[in-house]
This record gives C-alpha cells, sequence and structure tokens, in this order.
C-alpha cells in the first residue's frame, strides 16, 4: 500500500475520536491509538488504504462478517466497534485497542520456546475454531494479525478485512502487507477457499514460529508463490517431531489432505501442550501422537489409495466408475424377467414415461449424411428435454448413455435403460427434399404408438425437427412449453453445419473430427449470427480440444462462445454446464458450481448439471452438499440404475466404503447383469482390506468379467489374488488388465511385486522398467503425493541412482515425515542403496508410525533387513 505523507492525523481529532499515536502500518492500512471522546475509552482506528475504493455491497459484507466475528465475544477475537469515514469519505475501523505487541515483532525480537509456539497455536485454533463454527474465514491469517496482549491472551484481527481489501480497486503488489507468503496454494492459483485455507496460513504462521521465517519464502514473489503451490516447505529441525507432524499437515497442498476443521487441530496441539507442561520449560516432547500420525496415514492414502507393495493395503480407487464419463463406459446391462416386470409395474404405477432417442437410419447410406444422423439423435433428445423440464412424468435418456451402452432397438432400451418409450427415426435426402420420419414405440408391449412422417423440400431441418418434437408431445399426451419451438427460425443451412458438428463431436477423440466439428460450426453462426445453439455447441467443442489439446486460445475461444451464445439466448442450459465444465476442468469450483446451477434453475433435473453441481461440491471439499446432491439426482429417478452407482462412487472416494457397497448392491438388484457395478462392488469390498469379504470380492468381480471382459475387473482381481498371496494368479489377472490398458504404473507395480514373490527376477525387472516412466510422470505431476515419491525412491535406489533416490526420499518425508508406510518404503529404498543402518533407524520409526512388522515383511527389498539383529520388532507388533 501507498502509505503517503498526504494523511498523518496525529494529534488531530477525526469524528469523536482524539488521534493519540501511531501504531503500524501495513497492506490493509494504518492503525493508530485514539482515545473516544463519547464514550471515554481508548480504541484503535484502521485507515484502510487511500486507493481503496469500496463499493456499497463491499461494505456491507465486511461489516456483516466484522459484526458477527466482533459479536462471538471470544477471548481470543479482536472486537471491532463499528466502521466510519472521515469528513472526505475515507474509511476507516475502529476496533478495541489492546496493549501488547503483534506477533511478528515477537517472532522478530529473539527466538520463540517450543511450549509457547505451542500455545500461541492452541489460542489461535481456539479463535478459529470458533469463527469457523459461525461459517467465518478470516482469509488473511499471519503474525501481523496476531496480538499477544499483555495478559498473555492471544487476539486475531482483521476478520473479513482481507475480502473487502481485495474486492476494492486498489493494485495489489508484493508490498500488500507480506500476505502472499502465507497464503494458501488454493488462494495462490485464483480457486475457491474456505475455512481450511486458515488452517494452512495457521500452519505457515506455526513455521515461522519455529525457524524465523515462513516455510515457503523466496527472494521474489513469484517464486514464492511458486514454492506453495509446488514445493515442500523448510525443514523445522528444531521441533519436535510431534509438533513437526502437525504443522505438516495443516500446510498439506491439497485442503482435502489438511484437518479438515480447526478443533482436530486444536485436540492435537493441546495433547501436545499437556505433554510439554509435564516436562520441563521448552524440551522435547515425548512420543508419538498415534491417532494424529494415523490420521495422516489416512489422508495421504486416500489421495493414492495404495500403500506401495504393502499387500494387505493396496487398493486404486480410480477403477471404480462413479459420475459422469465413467458411468458410461459400462457395457450393456440385462434385466432378468422379473426385474423387468417388477420396474415396469413401477413406471406404470408412477405414470411416469422414460423415452430413449435411438440412432437414427441413414436411408440410401449417403456418406453426406452419416454426421446429420449423428447430429439428430443427440438433437432430438436434448429438445425433448426441453419438455422433461416443464413435465416432472417425462424422463430423457442423455444420447450420450444411449450411444455408450450401444442401444439399438426398443428391447434393450427398455432391458438396459428401463426407457418406456423410444424414438426411433430415419433421414432420406434427394439435393435438398429431406424425408424425416419419428415412430414412437411402447417397449413394454413393443407396440408403435404413431409414426410421425415429414418433408421439406427447401431441406429445412430444424423446421422438421420442431414438428416432430410438437407430434410425439401429442402422441406422449404432454404439453408444449412456451419456448420449446424455438429453432424453426433458424437458417436451414446453419442448422444442418449444426447437426454435422453433434455428429462429429460425439466421436472427438477421432483424430480430425474436433476440427471437422468447429469448422462446421463457425459456419452455422456465420450463417446465421443469431443461432444460439450453435454458439454454445462451439463453447463445447473448444472445450474438448483444449482436453484434447491443452492450449490457452482455446480456453478463451470456449469461453467467448458461451457469452455468446448467452447473450442471444440466456435460457439455453447447455451453455452453462460448458462454461461449468470449464471451470471445473481448470480447478475453478465456485465458478463451476455457479454455472452449474444456473443450468439448474432453468431445468432442475438436468443430469449434466446435477452431476456437474455434485462434483464441483465434492471438489471444494463440501462433502455433505455433494452427498445431498447426489442423493438428490438418484431420487428423480428411483427405479434408475446410474444415480446409485454416482452416489457410490463418491462414498468410495470419500473413503465410506461400507455405504459406497450398499450403494453397489442397490444397483445390481435394479441391473443383475450389470458389468460395471460387479467390478465397483469387488473394489470396494477389497478395498475393505478385510480377508473375510475377500471371496464375495472374488465372486463379483468374475462376474463382471463373465459379463464383459473389463479391466477395472481385472485389475482389482489381480489386486485380490496379491493380497492373498495368489502371486501366479494375481500375474494372470494383471497381465490381462495391461493388456486392456498398460498406462497405470501402480498396475505395473502390482505384477513386479507378484513376480518378486514368485522369485522371478527378470519379469520383475521388466515390470518395474515399464511402470518407471510412469511412475516419474505422476510424480512430476504429483510432488507431494509422499507415496509416490517413495516408491520412486525405491526404483532409482534399485537402479543404483543414489543421488536422485535420496532426493525422492528427502521430498516424501518433506510431506509426511510421520507416515508409518513413507517409512517403510524410505527403509526399503536405503536398503536397496546398501546402507543398512539408516534402512534399519527408518524401519523401526515406521514402527512407530502406524506401521506393523507385517507390513515390512510384506516388501520384497526388507527380507534381508528384517533378519539383522539391529530390527526391533517388538516396538510393535
Amino acid at each position: 500500500m501507498s502509505q503517503g505523507s498526504s494523511f498523518s492525523p496525529l494529534g488531530e481529532r477525526v469524528g469523536n475520536y482524539q488521534i493519540v499515536s501511531r501504531v503500524g502500518a501495513g497492506g490493509m492500512g494504518v492503525v493508530y491509538k485514539a482515545r473516544d471522546l463519547k464514550l471515554d475509552r481508548i480504541v484503535a482506528l484502521k485507515f484502510l488504504p487511500e486507493e481503496a475504493t469500496l463499493k456499497p455491497v463491499d461494505t456491507e459484507r465486511f461489516m456483516r462478517e466484522a459484526k458477527t466475528a466482533s459479536s462471538l465475544d471470544h477471548p481470543n477475537i479482536g472486537v471491532i466497534h463499528g466502521i466510519e469515514h472521515t469528513h472526505d469519505g475515507r474509511m476507516f475501523i475502529v476496533m478495541a485497542y489492546y496493549e501488547g505487541e503483534t506477533l511478528m515483532l515477537r517472532i522478530r525480537r529473539s527466538p520463540i520456546p517450543i511450549s509457547e509456539v505451542v500455545d500461541i497455536a492452541v489460542q489461535a485454533c481456539r479463535g478459529l475454531s470458533e469463527a469457523h463454527a459461525h461459517n467465518i474465514v478470516h482469509r488473511d491469517i499471519k503474525p501481523s494479525n496476531i496480538i499477544l496482549a499483555r495478559n498473555n491472551v492471544l487476539k486475531i484481527v482483521d476478520f473479513g478485512l482481507a475480502r473487502v481489501i481485495s474486492s476494492a480497486s486498489i493494485t495489489q503488489t508484493a508490498g500488500f502487507s507480506g500476505s502472499f507468503v502465507y497464503m494458501s496454494p488454493e488462494q495462490a492459483l485464483g480457486n475457491f477457499v474456505d475455512h481450511r485455507t486458515d488452517i494452512w496460513s495457521l500452519g505457515v504462521v506455526m513455521a515461522e514460529m519455529v525457524t524465523g521465517r515462513p516455510p515457503f519464502y523466496r527472494e521474489t514473489m513469484s517464486a514464492t508463490l511458486l514454492a506453495i503451490v509446488h514445493q515442500p516447505p523448510s525443514e523445522l529441525d528444531r521441533a519436535p517431531a510431534e509438533l513437526q507432524k502437525i504443522i505438516y499437515q495443516a500446510l498439506s497442498k491439497d485442503p482435502a489432505h489438511r484437518y479438515q476443521h480447526c478443533h482436530e487441530m486444536l485436540s492435537e496441539l493441546t495433547t501436545l501442550q499437556a505433554q510439554a507442561t509435564s516436562h520441563s520449560s521448552a524440551a522435547t516432547v515425548s512420543p508419538t501422537n498415534t491417532r494424529g500420525s494415523r490420521d495422516l496415514r489416512k489422508s495421504l492414502e486416500h489421495a493414492s489409495r495404495s500403500a506401495w507393495g504393502v499387500a494387505p493395503q493396496r487398493s486404486w480407487h480410480w477403477w471404480v466408475s462413479g459420475i459422469a464419463g465413467l458411468l458410461i463406459l459400462a457395457t450393456a446391462l440385462s434385466f432378468v424377467p422379473s426385474v423387468r416386470q417388477q420396474l415396469t409395474r413401477r413406471f406404470v404405477a408412477q405414470n411416469e414415461k422414460h423415452i430413449a432417442v435411438l440412432p437414427f437410419d441413414n436411408i440410401g447410406n449417403d456418406p453426406a449424411n452419416t454426421a446429420i444422423a449423428e447430429g439428430l439423435m443427440d438433437s432430438l433428445s436434448s429438445r425433448l428435454s426441453n419438455l422433461d423440464a416443464a413435465n416432472s412424468s417425462l424422463w430423457v435418456v442423455p444420447a450420450s448413455v444411449v450411444r455408450a451402452r450401444n442401444v439399438q432397438d426398443p428391447a434393450s432400451a427398455l432391458r438396459d435403460l428401463g426407457a418406456t418409450l423410444v424414438v426411433k427415426g430415419s433421414i432420406q435426402r434427394q439435393g435438398k427434399d429431406v424425408h424425416l420420419t419419428v415412430d414412437l414405440i411402447d417397449t413394454q408391449n413393443l407396440r408403435q404408438i404413431g409414426s410421425v412422417p415429414l418433408e421439406d423440400r427447401a431441406g429445412d431441418l430444424a423446421g422438421l425437427q420442431d414438428q416432430a418434437v410438437a407430434r410425439l408431445a401429442g402422441l406422449m399426451k404432454i404439453s408444449l412449453p412456451g419456448n420449446s419451438l424455438a429453432s424453426s427460425n433458424v437458417a436451414p443451412v446453419a442448422y444442418e453445419s449444426y447437426l454435422k458438428a453433434l455428429g462429429y463431436v460425439q466421436r472427438y477423440d477421432k483424430p480430425g473430427n474436433l476440427e471437422l466439428a468447429i469448422s462446421a460450426l463457425q459456419s452455422a453462426v456465420q450463417t446465421d449470427s443469431g443461432f444460439a445453439l450453435g454458439y454454445a455447441e462451439l463453447g463445447e467443442a473448444y472445450r474438448l480440444k483444449n482436453q484434447v489439446d491443452p492450449n490457452p486460445k482455446w480456453i478463451e475461444e470456449a469461453s467467448a462462445n458461451c457469452e455468446r451464445a448467452i447473450q442471444i439466448d440466456s435460457h439455453l442450459p447447455s451453455t452453462y454446464v460448458t462454461l461449468g465444465r470449464l471451470h471445473a476442468d481448470l480447478g475453478k469450483n465456485e465458478l463451476a458450481l455457479q454455472e452449474f446451477q444456473r443450468a439448474l434453475q432453468i431445468n432442475p433435473r438436468d443430469a449434466d448439471a446435477l452431476m456437474g453441481v455434485a462434483l464441483a461440491y465434492e471438489h471444494m471439499g463440501r462433502t455433505v452438499d455433494a452427498e445431498e446432491n447426489l442423493k438428490r439426482a438418484a431420487a428423480l429417478r428411483p427405479d434408475y440404475w446410474d444415480g446409485y452407482n454416482s452416489l457410490g462412487g463418491f462414498y468410495y472416494r470419500q473413503g465410506r466404503l461400507a455405504d459406497a457397497i450398499t450403494q453397489y448392491r442397490r444397483v445390481i438388484q435394479l441391473t443383475p447383469d450389470n458389468a460395471n457395478a460387479y467390478s465397483n462392488l469387488g473394489a470396494a469390498l477389497v478395498g475393505l482390506s478385510d480377508p473375510k469379504f475377500y471371496p464375495e470380492a472374488e465372486s463379483a468381480l468374475k462376474k463382471s468379467i463373465q459379463l464383459s471382459p473389463n479391466y477395472p475387473a481385472y485389475a482389482n482381481l489381480g489386486n485380490l489374488y496379491y493380497n492373498e498371496k495368489r502371486y501366479a494368479e494375481s500375474v494372470e489377472m494383471t497381465r490381462k488388465a495391461l493388456a486392456m490398458n498398460d498406462k497405470n504404473y501402480e498396475v505395473w507395480d502390482n505384477l513386479r511385486l507378484s513376480y518378486e514373490w514368485l522369485h522371478d527376477p527378470e519379469n520383475a525387472r521388466k515390470a518395474r522398467e515399464h511402470a518407471f516412466p510412469l511412475l516419474q510422470h505422476y510424480a512430476a505431476e504429483h510432488p507431494h503425493d509422499a507415496a509416490a515419491q517413495a516408491l520412486l525412491a525405491t526404483f532409482y535406489a534399485q537402479r543404483g541412482a543414489r543421488e536422485e533416490a535420496l532426493r525422492r526420499v528427502e521430498s516424501a518425508l518433506a510431506v509426511a515425515p510421520k507416515d508409518g508406510a513413507v517409512l517403510a518404503a524410505v527403509a526399503e529404498a536405503y536398503e536397496y542403496l546398501g546402507d543398512r543402518k539408516q534402512a534399519l533407524a527408518y524401519a523401526n520409526r515406521s514402527l512407530t508410525d502406524g506401521a506393523t512388522v507385517s507390513d515390512l515383511q510384506d516388501r520384497p527389498g526388507l527380507q534381508s533387513m528384517l533378519t539383522d539383529p539391529g530390527f526391533r520388532p517388538n516396538m510393535k507388533k
């Protein structure tokens, strides 16, 4: 901030306040000590930066947050009396004045004893815990915002000020009070922040109290922000191991791996405080906080779901198909007659119409019409979804699901999708003359309800489609919303290009198709500049192109075309879904959520938007909201399996395996021949790591393979056999998985381990060589996955690359210094390097931090070390 010499009110009267002295200054403003002449009390006045021009809404929001925070009446939260303005309009905050010093000055004055570090952290945690309980997030925890009053009571000040300053029209620079040093990774990246950003910042403050400087401080602002996002914190050698563990967990890059609530962190700090009090002054704190270490281990395993060779722990959650894209990869379902009849009765009883549009036939097989026929299927499904939004008795199966499940006929639509009605259509063209036929068929008795033959000699496909929708609505006896036939005024040539593009987009993975789609859509909007659907689909095409070929210009194009679509027609749910997906692709979950919610305001039952909302909430750490939305999606279609499958996937990712298993069993009840559901059930049962569930897991995985051989089932079955020490069978199943997908380093590593135990070193080496580049790439993309770094250390050690192995050891320990599985992997790396002393040290340490002797025995590289007299297995059985 520019402090400026123009404003110096020392000795002057400002309103009802007589300025006494200047207390301090920073990026948030200048603070003065003053006497309240009206109430005869000493207060602190904080004058906001001169450059800060606040909008009324910002001032109101800050006042609301500040008043709520100060009204908590908590001993560790500073009181705000109000906000006032000088005669020339400059805003200042009236706060309680506390005698003492800021934590920033205390850190600079002299080293802080560890006992005092813990005491300060405890008080800060208490204040934040109280604020968070009232949904108040500080957003700018740093030493200068923590006052150490003379009565040894800590006060956190400036609640809500960071948000109002950041929204003010001022230029934020490195002089912004040094706040960037304490920013969480999500703040540095401009992503959504919640209460866990305060936990991160408090971790930074604690580390600074221990070492005298922030743990990510670098010489430049850009280097500091890079360190915050990608690099481990500095060493905390002066702190006891228990305090290090607390700080490092608070500094987890991923908010999901930090303490989820301040009271969790407070619990461990108070335990540490009690232990420290029982010893003399600031000496070493006693043994490991076992619960905290296991919490850390759990968070790390949740990130990768693998213990890198510890047989009882291995499982891979990404093989469980959950939401959106993974759903449509499932193989075809098949209802048994009794279940089909039961569902039919339910559908009839509820008078619901579940409709699916089947692929259109291209009469004459003219190649020029192939893409148009493909596009008609998607376009008509979308148009019928407009009726879906207005009629609670109608459900439209997304065209992507119909296509992915390869449903071609009415009987399959009932069996595989639960559709009670299907639209079967055909298109024939001769020059500009277009013949379109759509048939409505009852799938329960295979009776044709009606046939709609349509023709247009001018080639107006949009008009024909409008007529088809109107006739289909009449056949289904449902009313048309007022805006349901809005495409008739689209230029015919433009709509034809649009339909072609839809056909290309459905196979965007095929080389050249996205370019063809983009070209067709550009032609469409050039022909008809008011074609909102064309701009919306062009935005989606560019979003997909960015996925295939990441480039900022594709993101810009996607956003620009979506915004253009909204300007023309703000009532297209698909536009907001595309924007939501675009924000989600970029990790901007709060913005994604807003767009998905806009789509749902237009169509409360839009499946893509519902799933988008749930995923956004999940990525934001708002798991309760994510669960509620997934339950809502499932409840809207109680007899359709995909809602339960998605909910099961959510529970799996959250580590709630028992709940996931319940949902997968429900999917199987509805679709007893669903290969995907059996695979998911088997994976969840294996994930329980309880041998009593292994027979059921094996049966489910074998059933999945019997129905449709698939990669997840083979991989999970190989994993199961490895857990049961059935190594030859594990090799067989894992190889079948790799024949389908050889891009996962953990599957190759599972194969390596099986060969190790089969005493087949040559094949073990080959498997390791396949895993190595995949693991290198993954570790580079996920530098804070301690599991991957530790495994990579063992790989480098086996290659004799000592320096690289030790570098990976350091990386793993910087992230998870008290995780038993990480320590066991480090021990294995040192053993491969021929350093038995260090191997023993880390193996013994692992036993105090969650690992068991059995875990060590399951590591092939430690077998010789386990017989060494220096190994002390009595520490933990």
